[in-house]
């Protein structure tokens, strides 16, 4: 979702990375880590309950301070961004092989928003933060939402909306997940069934989606993989 914010005020770095801003930003940085080119992936995060009785957040929100344009560069107007997720998706693609050439891309079905649960937390997740970016603190700052925009308020708008513009947040897991059913690919020692030699050390094994980003539980698999294979190997 994105929201205008005068140009007037120069808060976005849409105003403070251009021309010699830009030029600024690279010196900050290199003296100090700091600025836009030292942002993290979203320097302001909420984790939310969107509805009541949860015992933990199911929702992230996130914002970026700039009206991101394609491919998350800068926009020519000034703005602010923000970004909703589910915690624990429910919805379940799938890969497969499709073709014998090895060249061949797999076929990738990502079938997101197919489960009823991720369409409810997504779309109270985007209200949320419109209530968020339309309180009386907010006036003044956040001017106009031009994504999806006012007028989208109806659910099957809103979920129309997603279909056409959402984005993942690149956190794919369970393709080669962990376990003793039989969908499961690997065992609890990350070797995979049925083959000698080989295991897997990603965030593929894991069962489920973890709460937040995979990067941190993917270092940990792999330091827990290799202190399995020198243990085996000794």
């Amino acid at each position: 979702m994105k929201w205008t914010v005068p140009r007037s005020l120069g808060l976005t770095y849409n105003d403070k990375g251009r021309g010699l801003g830009l030029v600024w930003q690279a010196l900050k940085y290199a003296l100090t880590d700091k600025g836009l080119l030292g942002l993290p992936a979203a320097p302001i995060r909420a984790y939310i309950r969107t509805r009541a009785g949860l015992d933990a957040p199911d929702a992230a929100i996130s914002w970026i301070p700039f009206l991101a344009g394609a491919n998350f560069k800068l926009a020519k107007d000034s703005g602010i961004t923000a970004i909703m997720n589910i915690l624990r998706s429910e919805s379940t693609g799938s890969i497969h092989v499709s073709s014998k050439a090895p060249n061949r891309p797999p076929a990738i079905r990502f079938n997101f928003m197919s489960v009823q649960l991720d369409r409810e937390v997504t779309l109270e997740a985007m209200r949320t933060t419109r209530r968020i970016m339309t309180a009386p603190s907010m006036q003044g700052i956040a001017a106009d939402e031009i994504a999806p925009g006012v007028t989208i308020q109806a659910d099957d708008e809103l979920l129309d909306w997603i279909r056409n513009n959402a984005e993942t947040t690149y956190h794919p897991v369970g393709t080669c997940k962990m376990g003793s059913d039989p969908m499961a690919v690997v065992d609890d020692q990350l070797r995979v069934h049925g083959m000698e030699g080989l295991r897997v050390a990603d965030a593929s094994i894991m069962p489920t989606l973890t709460s937040g980003n995979t990067n941190a539980p993917s270092i940990m698999i792999g330091e827990k993989a290799s202190r399995m294979v020198l243990a085996a190997a000794a």
